[in-house]
């Protein structure tokens, strides 16, 4: 196929873009016809370079009656899914979390409860040194559920997301 069969066969394939749309795809053709050529790779091997990237015939078709429904009935069905499900799961994980956190900052904190004895009396040695082992074990959990939070979320975004291509239907 030559240059101009396949600027003409582009033509006919883009006839469902506007015109500008048109006119710049097939100046963007032009010029990568033109790069083709400086770079010594001859008429006849950019055609078959592009031969397998021609877009898809465009058909502009309204039928937007029916995506619309789709759309509705996919939405109605993924909320009542996700509503008895999802949701339980969800406040399950979330209340885990939050917990884990709340534990954490307790066991950061609790070298200060101890400190707090020193002023009022009845401090020992043992709770100086078991606060600080649950100030570490604290910071250890803390750090721990800071990468879990980041999954946790990133998987919480792959499913919204998910849920949105379902819902457009792709």
């Amino acid at each position: 196929m030559k240059n101009e069969d396949m600027l003409h066969e582009l033509q006919e394939r883009l006839k469902g873009l506007s015109a500008e749309d048109r006119q710049k795809l097939i100046e963007l053709y032009e010029d990568l016809m033109v790069v083709a050529k400086e770079n010594r790779k001859g008429d006849t091997n950019l055609s078959v370079t592009f031969a397998d990237d021609y877009p898809p015939p465009i058909s502009i078709e309204n039928d937007s009656y029916r995506n619309i429904g789709r759309i509705i009935l996919a939405s109605i069905s993924l909320f009542f899914f996700n509503f008895i499900f999802v949701l339980g799961p969800l406040i399950a994980i979330f209340a885990v979390y939050l917990s884990f956190w709340i534990v954490s900052a307790c066991f950061v904190v609790s070298p200060l409860f101890v400190f707090t004895q020193v002023f009022i009396g009845g401090f020992t040695t043992f709770e100086l040194f078991l606060s600080i082992i649950l100030c570490g074990i604290g910071l250890a959990i803390g750090a721990g559920l800071f990468q879990a939070g980041k999954r946790l979320f990133l998987i919480l975004s792959k499913y919204v997301n998910w849920n949105m291509k379902l819902i457009k239907g792709e």
